[in-house]
């Protein structure tokens, strides 16, 4: 094999893979409050997003709805996953913070780890 070759190939993997690094290409947390609120209106018809209570790692987000409904996010890949929970929300503590349930076996169980202060807002939810 041609050695030049070999460096110009491995040189052009460490570029794309720097760029990808620079531009955060793939990154799928949940920035803020902001963009949980954005996600869910994008992807729930009609949903107009009130409260939000954001996981601290980025992992997860819960929207209250003006209309009362309750849309989860969570990351899935590169892309975030949104369902719409019925009340009253099935959730319990657990070494994560807090376990929401959704009733939905193909969307399985969103770990939260909330503040205290969020903690507290999602028991009012229940």
């Amino acid at each position: 094999m041609n050695l030049m070759l070999l460096f110009a190939s491995l040189a052009a993997i460490l570029a794309v893979a720097g760029l990808v690094w620079l531009l955060q290409l793939g990154e799928s947390k949940i920035g803020s409050a902001g963009d949980a609120a954005r996600i869910a209106e994008e992807q729930i018809a009609g949903f107009e997003a009130g409260p939000v209570l954001m996981s601290e790692n980025g992992e997860a987000a819960l929207i209250e709805g003006a209309d009362g409904r309750i849309v989860l996010l969570k990351r899935h890949g590169a892309h975030c996953a949104g369902r719409v929970l019925q009340r009253p929300l099935r959730a319990h503590r657990c070494n994560e913070g807090w376990k929401v349930e959704t009733g939905d076996p193909r969307f399985g169980h969103v770990a939260l780890a909330l503040s205290k202060q969020d903690g507290d807002k999602l028991l009012t939810m229940m």
